[in-house]
């Protein structure tokens, strides 16, 4: 598993369809449909859309990996800035971060995409 995350807008979804050769007929954009596809993009909308609907985003996920161990999730980092005054969505931001400690600790490569250009933050082999 693989793990790509940055800010909004700042090329991870391209830098890693560069990486790789997919095209984006492979991406997904839901957990249901990572199930049988080589990425997921937009985790961060996934994780809100599950809390929206009383479900548990780590569960979930973690059935994704169950599914599909090699998939490459893209995610948006929401954590930093401003603590936001409504409780959903500092729980949002709580909850996403926690599931990118989990993939992270679990992924075999974790990059960071900041203007397009990839810094590798974690690589198999290394803690």
């Amino acid at each position: 598993m693989r793990l790509v995350i940055g800010g909004a807008y700042q090329g991870k979804l391209y830098w890693l369809l560069q990486q790789t050769g997919y095209t984006s007929s492979d991406v997904a954009y839901t957990l249901a449909d990572a199930q049988r596809k080589p990425i997921l993009a937009a985790l961060h909308l996934e994780i809100r859309k599950l809390l929206e609907e009383g479900r548990e985003p780590m569960r979930e996920v973690e059935a994704l990996l169950q599914e599909n161990p090699a998939v490459a999730v893209v995610c948006d980092e929401i954590g930093c800035g401003v603590v936001p005054v409504d409780a959903f969505e500092r729980a949002w931001r709580e909850e996403t971060g926690r599931v990118c400690c989990m993939l992270a600790e679990r992924a075999a490569r974790v990059d960071r995409v900041f203007c397009g250009i990839a810094t590798c933050l974690k690589r198999e082999g290394t803690p």
